[in-house]
């Protein structure tokens, strides 16, 4: 393992730039602020780029390129990884990533649905090197197993790219339309009551339902990017920059965490928006704890991700360790819990994932019929949002969010979306409302470059 200690910063998009000219550029941030207590989720940024082999899906089957080659394999697109992260050794590390892959997993991945996606339902690269920066430790890194050949031969130049210390390139982004979105009050109302008569009827207890907004964009997404995470502030952000479109993710939930074994997720159920001064703020507060209805709803989804959990876990390890902490962000207050599990070592992350994949938290309980009701209501592909961005590393390591609060930003338009669970006790106004209150501050940042 060759590890390179070189100069830290505080604000990690430092290190993104220095290799934003690279091919398929990853950037994991924790949105780290100095000013807040020190949380573990909030510890580790990731960076990396140049991924030695790509991966992406085609239809039913996977594009793997490598060593200049390309080659179409028909099967399920995790085990696909799977299969190809099982030709390197494993070894243990302190850092949370020393190389593997990271990339991103649509909704639909997998799924039946015949709407048309956005993107590739997944791409991820598996990369040899990254810098990951400790803000705990105030400590930055450039690491690297050297399973590709290229990266040994490259080392010197790969270290020269974070001891420059040039001013990053000016650029630009602008904001060029009003929003649209696809789901009037109206139109939501005729979906609400749908649902609501599906859980009358007892097919499901939760269902998850979103509408899709759209905005013209001139110029670089990276420094809409920039903005938003200033204004966002949530621990489970990316920015991930492919061939023709950008990913860009605001998202404040783990999906799955799993190291040296022990499994953690991390469900958000249960929201308030910010209060416009401190009495107003903690009222909110009060009214989310003590709200039997948001209580329900998140212990729904508790109930769900203990049970996926349990398909890989060692028997009787799964536990509730937080239920109902709430924590607050720039435009909401969340309901959070959090469940942990022992891996059996008989089984694989990848499993865990796939097994567990989408979250509960976006889908409803039970999940396949409450996707089943999402397909036939949503008139969009949620693309990203709702899937997640992850890491799997070569130490049998992983990390992943629910990719809420996210966009992709495709031929100069920049895609976004916001949802909410159903339950009988929904009221539907209150329900719209939190839409919008979810989406704050994606439109504060549209609001940044449109005026």
């Amino acid at each position: 393992m060759h590890i390179e200690e070189i100069s830290y910063f505080s604000d990690s998009t430092f290190y993104y730039e220095k290799v934003r000219h690279l091919e398929w550029p990853v950037y994991l941030d924790s949105c780290y602020q100095k000013d807040k207590p020190q949380s573990d989720i909030a510890q580790y940024d990731i960076i990396a780029a140049n991924p030695f082999i790509k991966c992406q899906t085609k239809g039913n089957k996977v594009l793997i390129s490598k060593n200049g080659k390309d080659e179409l394999v028909l099967g399920n697109s995790l085990n696909i990884i799977q299969e190809i992260m099982s030709s390197f050794d494993y070894s243990d590390h302190v850092l949370p990533f020393v190389g593997g892959v990271i990339g991103y997993f649509s909704y639909e991945l997998n799924s039946n649905s015949n709407k048309k996606s956005l993107i590739p339902t997944m791409m991820v690269g598996v990369y040899d090197w990254a810098v990951v920066v400790d803000h705990f430790k105030t400590k930055a890194f450039l690491v690297s197993p050297m399973f590709n050949s290229q990266t040994k031969s490259n080392w010197l130049d790969i270290i020269q790219l974070f001891n420059q210390q040039a001013a990053s390139k000016i650029g630009s982004f602008k904001i060029t339309s009003d929003i649209s979105d696809n789901t009037s009050f109206d139109k939501y109302k005729k979906k609400f009551n749908k649902i609501i008569s599906y859980l009358k009827k007892g097919d499901c207890y939760q269902v998850n339902i979103s509408k899709k907004y759209q905005v013209k964009t001139s110029g670089d997404s990276w420094y809409f990017y920039k903005k938003f995470r200033e204004i966002n502030k949530s621990p489970f952000m990316a920015y991930l920059q492919y061939d023709n479109f950008e990913i860009l993710s605001g998202s404040p939930e783990r999906f799955i965490k799993s190291r040296d074994y022990c499994l953690e997720t991390r469900p958000i159920k249960g929201t308030r928006a910010r209060g416009v001064d401190e009495g107003s703020d903690k009222k909110n507060i009060d009214d989310l704890l003590n709200s039997t209805k948001d209580k329900a709803e998140n212990l729904m989804i508790v109930d769900l991700l203990r049970n996926d959990l349990s398909v890989n876990a060692e028997v009787g390890t799964v536990a509730v360790k937080e239920l109902f902490s709430i924590e607050s962000y720039p435009n909401v207050h969340h309901l959070v819990s959090t469940i942990t599990a022992k891996l059996n070592h008989k089984t694989s992350l990848f499993k865990v994932f796939k097994d567990a994949f989408p979250g509960g938290s976006v889908t409803g309980a039970p999940k396949i019929r409450a996707m089943e009701v999402i397909d036939e209501l949503e008139e969009h592909s949620r693309d990203l949002y709702c899937g997640g961005i992850a890491y799997f590393g070569y130490h049998n390591v992983m990390d992943s969010n629910v990719a809420i609060r996210s966009m992709i930003h495709y031929d100069h338009t920049l895609h976004f979306y916001s949802g909410g669970g159903l339950t009988i006790q929904s009221n539907l106004e209150d329900e719209y409302q939190e839409i919008e209150d979810k989406v704050e501050n994606i439109k504060k940042t549209i609001k940044f470059f449109r005026d």
